[in-house]
């Protein structure tokens, strides 16, 4: 989550919006969105590959490319999963879906 709201403050633009509900009985969703330029479609999944940034960044900006694919690893870890949607008006979400783990 922490890489999620530094990227959305870094390469996004406010505002920037965390929302978490339950999508289903047995699953957690947790969004993260800003207003800033988005993700190209055909970036959408290549930004989750380790080492790559969008075209145009650079170190300079924070970061070497490893975030997003480490928080995918870790949400897919977990039972669940990371990816990136467009957002309705401009800008981009990214989306975290984690199973609910129940003692029952």
């Amino acid at each position: 989550m922490r890489n999620l709201l530094e990227n959305a403050r870094r390469h996004g633009a406010p505002p920037i919006e965390a929302m978490l509900d339950a999508a289903a009985p047995d699953l957690l969703r947790l969004d993260i969105c800003d207003r800033g330029r988005g993700v190209p479609k055909a970036e959408r999944e290549l930004i989750f590959t380790p080492f790559h940034r969008l075209p145009g960044a650079s170190e300079a900006d924070g970061g070497v490319g490893l975030g997003l694919s480490l928080a995918r690893q870790i949400a897919r870890r977990h039972g669940g999963d990371l990816v990136c949607l467009p957002r309705e008006g401009g800008g981009a979400c990214f989306r975290v879906t984690l199973p609910v783990i129940s003692d029952a």
